[in-house]
Order: structure tokens, then sequence, then C-alpha cells
């Protein structure tokens, strides 16, 4: 178990300490194999093991307590989303008349552990407008909402557009109490959904966190949050975009309502896709009289991990990026649809929900620069290095280099955000979309008004390496980024760096072992180099479904001259790319591995300079959603639609999150 708990001094700075019991030692070595030891209480799990097993998961989960959600018909609650995850049925819109619904989906694998993270900032102003007993239940913006009025859904946004937010005043009154009083009994059912689905005997089949997603949309960017609670331990009330429309207010808030306004709470905030935030969501802005240093310090421990994948596409990197040293990456347009120069132009329509969108045309995307931009939920505006996870790495090497801290220090998860509830349903030729009017084909390869349906995917899955599945020992995993993601298979990757380790370490039997003892896991920081001219890596992977093609360490440095570089080393595998997939039938082609695993030490390394590496893991090709499921129907019965721009073929990928070097002082 790890506890944190942060002490914001008068002066502004800011204070940790921590206790880890099943955590590495400054060398790597695991500190302490014995059981966790919980902050709840429940039965110890039967399969702890203290080289740590791979559990995947999805900390990003709407149902029908989102405003979003409801408004594209979706009436699934938290109870209905957890016994999906765990293998039951569930129902899909669109309903009839009588609520019946003709369409019903199931995951294809049970998850190990998940989180509902509905919208605090509308829990209050959704309640009231679909329950009928509600004093505000009438009024013309509940009215409109439920007929499903793109109007009615802009009144409920565009509340949070700014920074200055407030909630529908004709729903919650001019202070809001009317939505802040509804709000209390959906948090509480919240609560009481994760608890009732969480697993608490020795088996420890499957763990739930308490959670929401904190929402904020200045200028139209994507700033938006998961919170995961620890333990069942968490505020009266959810902090919102509301009542923190900063991110260092949350953070703020997070300290006062949690860490010290209720024992036991300890808690996350998890950035989300980044590619369509203008530059806001990771960008490093200090509020004045603030000091910097402390900031940054309370960010990177309440901050350790990012979303590098989930339905609304890549967030690792774009081709090209100006900035940013190195040779184009082909693998950056993976799921990527944006692009330096782009026109983002979108049609008139009509959705397959009756929502009307109108024409829409903007200029070419550019480089945000110093400056932030707007519109990046439209998938328009400029372009931020720090939008894609593998600039804003570096821009957290630059601060750690004036500040000696750094803010920007995440570690890699992939989710859904699924808005049909339905956390993991990650399969191609299965998915049955993640908005509520894609759960037709046609709906699904609709053109959409931002990255979703035909520009959207399936999404991707948190990985946790952790002793066992217990809420203790993933969130201990996830604060030390001992942590991966993936674009939606269960690929399960092991990264560990370290100074001695030797060129026959994959052989080993003990090879994880060696791994802990000799250097540190994923997530954490090199050891001192006694001596050794370079870092060397373990890097290794098992395949899912789909044989693995080849393994990749990206690495990312500041030079002498402040100039920001990265690097794909090739490091097992097949680096020519031989393999394919037939596009009628989706049979598989060519060579591929079950497992991959190499050494790797750096040939170009410079102790003067800060650096960070992560692994990236890349199938074999398959095919995307968009054609495997068009093409497994008869070619009399495939929509228009099933002709169209988007590739056939995809490389599904998982990264773990980096291990950093810093230079010795």
């Amino acid at each position: 178990m790890r506890k944190i708990t942060l002490s914001l001094w008068a002066s502004g700075m800011l204070a940790l300490t921590a206790c880890d019991n099943n955590s590495t030692s400054p060398s790597g070595e695991v500190a302490d194999s014995a059981p966790i030891q919980y902050t709840e209480q429940r039965a110890a799990c039967a399969d702890n093991n203290p080289n740590r097993n791979a559990y995947f998961g999805d900390l990003h989960v709407h149902t029908g307590y989102s405003m979003d959600a409801v408004a594209e018909g979706v009436r699934t609650t938290p109870w209905d989303s957890y016994a999906y995850a765990k293998g039951e049925e569930i129902d899909l819109p669109p309903y009839d008349e009588a609520g019946n619904t003709s369409s019903r989906t199931k995951i294809d694998r049970p998850l190990d552990f998940m989180a509902v993270t509905d919208h605090a900032e509308f829990m209050g102003a959704n309640s009231i407008c679909t329950d009928p007993n509600a004093p505000g239940y009438n009024v013309d913006t509940c009215v409109s909402f439920r007929r499903g009025s793109i109007m009615a859904t802009m009144a409920f946004t565009n509340n949070v557009t700014t920074r200055t937010p407030t909630r529908p005043v004709d729903i919650c009154g001019e202070d809001g109490s009317a939505c802040l009083e509804a709000q209390a009994p959906v948090w509480a059912k919240i609560q009481q959904a994760a608890e009732d689905h969480y697993d608490r005997s020795e088996d420890c089949s499957f763990t739930t966190f308490v959670g929401y997603e904190y929402t904020g949309l200045p200028g139209g960017s994507n700033y938006h949050r998961n919170v995961i609670f620890r333990n069942a331990d968490v505020p009266a009330a959810p902090i919102s975009y509301v009542e923190a429309p900063f991110d260092y207010q949350l953070w703020d808030g997070l300290q006062k309502k949690c860490f010290d306004g209720v024992e036991g709470c300890d808690v996350l905030s998890i950035p989300h896709n980044s590619n369509l935030s203008n530059g806001k969501l990771l960008g490093t802005f200090y509020p004045e009289g603030r000091d910097q240093a402390a900031i940054a310090t309370q960010r990177q421990i309440v901050e350790p991990l990012v979303e590098i994948f989930q339905h609304k596409a890549n967030s690792e990197c774009i081709r090209e990026f100006p900035g940013l040293i190195g040779a184009p990456d082909e693998f950056c347009d993976f799921e990527q649809p944006r692009r330096i120069g782009d026109v983002r132009s979108i049609p008139a329509q009509t959705l397959p929900n009756g929502i009307d969108v109108p024409a829409t045309t903007y200029p070419p995307a550019a480089d945000c620069g110093d400056e932030t931009g707007q519109a990046g939920m439209a998938n328009a505006g400029c372009i931020s290095r720090n939008d894609l996870v593998r600039g804003a790495l570096l821009t957290g090497l630059q601060e750690e280099q004036r500040l000696g801290v750094n803010p920007l220090k995440f570690g890699f998860i992939g989710s859904t955000d699924t808005h049909l509830a339905i956390g993991g349903g990650t399969d191609e030729k299965s998915w049955p979309g993640h908005l509520g009017y894609e759960t037709s084909l046609q709906g699904r390869l609709s053109g959409g008004f931002m990255p979703s349906n035909l520009l959207g995917n399936p999404g991707g899955l948190a990985g946790v390496w952790a002793s066992e599945n217990s809420r203790d020992a993933l969130f201990d995993a996830m604060q030390r980024r001992e942590a991966f993601g993936t674009s939606g298979p269960r690929i399960a990757p092991r990264f560990f760096g370290g100074w001695n380790y030797a060129a026959d370490t994959c052989g080993q039997a003990d090879m994880v072992e060696q791994g802990y003892a000799d250097g540190v896991p994923m997530g954490s920081d090199l050891p001192p180099a006694n001596g050794a001219e370079a870092p060397t890596f373990i890097v290794a992977a098992s395949r899912d479904q789909t044989p693995l093609q080849r393994l990749q360490i990206i690495k990312g440095w500041i030079s002498e001259h402040g100039e920001s570089h990265y690097k794909v080393f090739h490091v097992a595998g097949d680096e020519t790319g031989q393999a394919n997939v037939d596009l009628e039938t989706g049979a598989l082609t060519g060579a591929g591995a079950d497992n991959l695993c190499a050494t790797f030490t750096d040939p170009e390394f410079d102790a003067t300079q800060s650096a960070y590496y992560y692994l990236r893991v890349i199938e074999n090709p398959t095919l995307r959603w968009s054609w495997a499921q068009c093409v497994a129907l008869p070619e009399a019965d495939r929509p228009a639609a099933c002709e169209n721009a988007a590739p056939k073929v995809i490389q599904e990928m998982a990264w773990t999150s980096p291990i950093w070097y810093k230079p010795e002082m």
C-alpha cells in the first residue's frame, strides 16, 4: 500500500510523505513482498504475486447518469455497466415506445477492473430532467433535452466552455443549489454500484473504483480529467469544473476535500485524450503568486497517469511536428485524425439520432506555438506539442531543468470513453459503437462532428502490473506508474531499465526477478549509474489474439542547446513488416511472434542530457472495425458508407509508461 499525504504550507510550498509496502527500492528491488496492507475491510487475495500480474480494465466509462449519454438515448445505470464488464449482456439504444430494445451486446472477455466516470458537472441537472417528480422536470431546457435537441445539449455544455462556468440557471436556480441537491443521491448511487460489484473475497475476480469525470471545455478544447479514488472513503460531493475551472484549483480542491478532509481518502486525476486540447490539457500554466515548483510537485503527485489512447483517437504523436527534432515516425499515423495543415470541414448532416449538425469549415490546423487554441473537440483549431504525450514529456524535461521538478511525468493507460456503458468493449469485429447514434453500422460509418463514428475506434484498455487484483494493489501500481495502455488488445508488455543487465537476460527463467533486482520497472527513474556508460533496458511482450510484429523503444531528450529530440529504435521482431491480412477473409499471412524479448543498450547515450524512454509494441496487421464489420456482411447488404476513405487495415499497439533518466549532479 502507498498512502500519500499532501500538506500545503502557508508559504505555498508542498511537502510529500509516503509509505509504500509493496513497491520498489531505489535500486529497483522489490522492497516487501508481504501481502498488501489494505485500507479497507476485505479478504486477502489468494493470487498475490510479488513479481506482479498484468490486469486489464477501463477507467473511463459513462452511463445513463451522464447528460450526453441520455441525450443519445442511453438508459443504462452504473450497475448495468459493471455487470457488462463482468460478462453479462447489456441493452443498447434505441428503445421503442414501450421501452424495449432490439439490440443487446456482451463483452468478448470480462475485465479485471473498472470505474464508472459520469460527468460531475451535469449529474444534478441530468437527474432533474429525467425524474418526472423533480420540480424542474418540465422547464423548457429539460423538455427539449429529452427530445434529443442539439440546442438543449448545448444548453448544458455551453455552461462549461468558459473559465467562469455555471450550471443551467432555469434548471438549477441562480445559485445552482437545486442541482447540487439533486446531485447528492446520484453520487451516492455511483458509490453504491461500485460497492455492490466489488469482489472483496479472496477470489479477487473484479475490482471497482469510485470515480467521476471533471469536464471542462474552455473554448471548445478538451480539459477533461477522470478522478479515481483509492477506496470507499470519498468526499461528500465531486469537485467539478464549475467549482474548479483551472487544473490547479482541482488539485487544491482534492487536497482539501480528500487528502485533508476525509480520513483514508486517496485520489488520482487522469487527463484524457489530450489530442483535442489545443495546448490546454497538458500545458504548464501557473497561477500568479503561487510557487511554481510547488504546483509542479502537486501535479506530479496527483496526476501520475495520462490516457494515451481512447475512442477519440491516438494521443501519442503525429508525424513531422514542428519543434520536435526526429525522423518521421510512420506509426504516428495510427488512429490519428489530426495533422498540421489539415482543413476540417463538417458537412451539414442529420445524425442517426435526429440531431441536425450545421456545415462548418475551420482554418487549416496550425502549430499553436507558445499559445493555446480552441475548438479541439470538433477536431479543429491549432495543435500544440503538448497535445501529444511525446511532446508533453519533452516539455516536462524542460520544466524539470527550470524548476527542479517535472510536472508532466506521466505514465500511460488506455480507456474507451464509452457513452454506452460498455467499458472494455474494444473488439473490432463486434464493437457496437460508443455513442448512442453509433449503434447501427450506418451510424458508426457516418461522418460525425468530432473524432467519433468513422474517425473513431473501439478505444483502448488500461493495463496495470500489480501484485493482486484489489483496490489497494492496483491503486499503488497506478501511483508508481507501473501501468501501460493498449489500443484494445490485451498485450502484456514488460519494461525494465538499469545499468547492469546481462545480454542473455531474456533467456533466463528469472528474467522478471532480475528486472526488479537490478533496475526499475516502467514508470520509474533510472537509479544511479555507478560508473556504467549507458543504460540497458529489458523489453518484452506477450501477444493477445494476434501475433506480435515488433518492439520499439522511443527515446526523447533535451539537447545542451535546449532542443527537443526524439528517436525510434527497433529492438525486436520484424522491422520490415512482411506480415499481411487478407482484406476479404481477415486471414493473417506472414511471420509473427507469440512473445518477443530483447535487451537494448542506448548507443547514443549522453550522461549530460535528460531523457525518457518508453516501449511501443506493435501487432501484425488486422482488419480495422470499419472494414471488418462491412466485409462480414453479404456484399448486397453492406451500407453504401462501407466505401469510405478510412484505412481497411490497422496494427494494434501497446505503450508502456516511460523510464526517465536525470543527469547526476
